[in-house]
Formats: structure tokens, sequence, C-alpha cells
């Protein structure tokens, strides 16, 4: 059961997750962290209540999947509800390939966020910068 506290970071984090599934780009913890506002360590905890409470009960791709380590540039263990000790390393990073790029092609994400009172991140200058390259 989550607390009050991750329940919190866990909103303020999900406008933030989603803009990034949205940009099609991986962040870290750490910063996921820093704009939930909480220790880097805190971030294992909203994303599992993410994954857990949020996605699971909607049938949503699992978007905790595109928070990875700075140093593997993959998924903590713990990022399946299963685990991940029983996959290969090749095993693991097809599966965090295959729930990323689910979450990437999903399309309902604003709709999340207005079901659950979130209003989305506005895009930053750089991204709309990006965006004129794109069609220039």
């Amino acid at each position: 059961m989550a607390t009050e506290k991750i329940v919190e970071y866990s909103r303020r984090a999900l406008p933030f997750l989603i803009y990034c599934a949205q940009q099609r780009r991986t962040l870290t913890y750490k910063e996921l962290a820093e704009h939930a506002g909480c220790h880097h360590r805190v971030a294992a905890h909203i994303l599992g209540y993410v994954r857990d409470e949020i996605c699971t009960p909607r049938n949503l791709p699992y978007i905790n999947a595109i928070v990875i380590r700075q140093d593997t540039g993959l998924p903590g263990d713990a990022w399946l509800p299963e685990g991940t000790g029983h996959l290969s390393e090749k095993e693991y990073r097809e599966q965090f390939e295959q729930f990323r790029d689910r979450v990437f092609a999903f399309s309902g994400w604003n709709a999340l966020l207005k079901e659950l009172s979130l209003a989305p991140m506005e895009l930053s200058e750089q991204d709309l910068k990006e965006r004129g390259r794109t069609y220039s």
C-alpha cells in the first residue's frame, strides 16, 4: 500500500512521464525524482505505484518502462510486476524495448491525465525548436 507521499509524488511525476513518452524519450530515475521533488531512491516506489495502481487497472502500457538507469540505459530490476530475475540479459533488453515501444506508441496518455484531473506539461522551447526542424 502506497503512502500519501508516494501518491503525491506520483501525481507530480505522471505528467512528466507522459510528456517524455509523447516525446519518445526515456528518462533517468534521477530526472524523475528531481521533477517529483524527492530523493532518487524514492523513484522506484513512485514507479511501482504508477504501474500497479494507474496502468495495470486500466490495461495501459507500463509507462514506468521508460525510466532507465543512467549506467545501463535499462530500467531497474523491478520494472515488471513479476520482476526480471527469470529473464536472460538478451530477454531483458528485448522485453524493455517492447514495453518502451508500446509506451511510445500509445495515444491515450492525455485522456489518462484528464481522467486523473492532472494537467499535461507544456512543450519546452527546445521541444518546439526540435519540432520546427522536423517540419523544415
